[in-house]
C-alpha cells in the first residue's frame, strides 16, 4: 500500500517541475521567486540530468525480457546523454556569455538533448505507467519526459536575448564586416533554429565516428533502439 501514496506524489514532483519549467518560459522569468523553488528546479536538474540517466544506463537491461536499448550498441546513446547532459551544465555555468561559439555550441548541444529525450520518450510509452507507479523500480523511465522540459527551458533563455555587437565587437566598423558566429546569434527564431539542426547533424556525425573508435557500428544510435526488446521501437518480439 506504501506504493500509492509514493506513486502519487512522484506524479506530482514530475508535473510541477514540468509545469514550473513552461510558467518559467512564458513568464520570460527564469530566477524563481522564492528559494525553495529555486532550490527545488536546481534539484530536480541534478536527479533527471545527472543522476536518473546514470542509473537508467547501470540498469537498463536489468528487467528482461524487455530491454530498452540494445546493449552491444548501447555505448552510442550513453556518448549522446553525455554529450547533452555536459552542455547543458556549462550553459547553466556561463548562460551570461557573450561567447558566440560557446553559445552555439551549447546551444546545439542542448538541442541534441531535447531530441533524445523526445525521441526515448516516445520509445519508453509502453512502460511509462511502470515508471510512475513504481518510481522506485523505474522513475527512470520518466527522466527523458522530465529532462526534455528542463533542457527547453535553458536553452531558451540561452537563446533568449541577442547578442550586441556593438558591445562585444567595439572594433566591427575597422573590420568591415560582422563575424559569421555573431550574425548566427541575431537570425531569426527560424533561421538560428535551421542553423543549429545543421550543427546538430555536423555534431551526431562527429560522435558516430567517435563511437566507431570503440567498436560501434556507424549505424548503432538507430540499432539502440531497434535491437531492443519489447519497446515501440524496438524489431524484436518479447
Amino acid at each position: 500500500m506504501l506504493l500509492i501514496p509514493i506513486a502519487i506524489a512522484y506524479a506530482i514532483i514530475v508535473l510541477t517541475i514540468v509545469v514550473m519549467t513552461l510558467l518559467s518560459i512564458v513568464k520570460g522569468i527564469k530566477k524563481s521567486k522564492t528559494l525553495f523553488a529555486e532550490f527545488f528546479l536546481y534539484f530536480s536538474e541534478v536527479i533527471f540530468t545527472v543522476i536518473a540517466p546514470i542509473i537508467g544506463f547501470m540498469r537498463f537491461d536489468k528487467y528482461q525480457p524487455q530491454i530498452p536499448f540494445s546493449k552491444q550498441h548501447v555505448l552510442s546513446i550513453i556518448l549522446l546523454v553525455f554529450v547533452a547532459s555536459v552542455s547543458f551544465w556549462f550553459a547553466r555555468f556561463v548562460q551570461n556569455t557573450k561567447n558566440p561559439i560557446i553559445k552555439i555550441a551549447l546551444s546545439v548541444g542542448m538541442l541534441q538533448g531535447m531530441i533524445i529525450c523526445f525521441i526515448t520518450t516516445i520509445h519508453f510509452i509502453p512502460f511509462i505507467p511502470l515508471g510512475l507507479t513504481l518510481p522506485t523500480a523505474g522513475f527512470e523511465i520518466l527522466s527523458p519526459v522530465v529532462a526534455f522540459f528542463i533542457l527547453l527551458r535553458e536553452f531558451y533563455f540561452f537563446n533568449r536575448l541577442p547578442v550586441e555587437t556593438n558591445e562585444t565587437i567595439p572594433y566591427r566598423t575597422e573590420l568591415g564586416f560582422t563575424p559569421l558566429s555573431y550574425q548566427i546569434l541575431n537570425f531569426s527564431f527560424t533561421k538560428k533554429q535551421l542553423v543549429y539542426f545543421i550543427l546538430f547533424t555536423v555534431l551526431i556525425l562527429l560522435q558516430v565516428i567517435l563511437a566507431s573508435a570503440f567498436g560501434q557500428d556507424f549505424d548503432s544510435i538507430l540499432k539502440a533502439y531497434t535491437h531492443s526488446v519489447g519497446f515501440i521501437f524496438s524489431t524484436h518480439p518479447i
